[in-house]
């Protein structure tokens, strides 16, 4: 389990998880401080921009998996 989790792969998982666990406490956050709180509009821009970022952190992910497997295969 160690070496699962201090691989590169590894890092990318919980780095990725972190990233959530941020912005989710981020929501919170902005929605008991904002005035007003977070309606839909506030809401969507944010989930949104979040999904694009998650989008493209597992596009470099699966990348960087492919090129893993083509080192290992030479």
């Amino acid at each position: 389990m160690r070496d699962r989790l201090t691989s590169d792969l590894g890092v990318y998982a919980l780095s990725g998880g972190f990233s959530l666990a941020v912005f989710l406490v981020a929501l919170v956050v902005l929605s008991t401080t904002l005035p007003g709180g977070l309606d839909a509009r506030r809401t969507a821009g944010l989930v949104v921009g979040y999904l694009l970022f998650v989008s493209a952190y597992t596009a470099a992910w699966y990348i960087y998996t492919g090129i893993d497997a083509r080192e290992d295969a030479s």
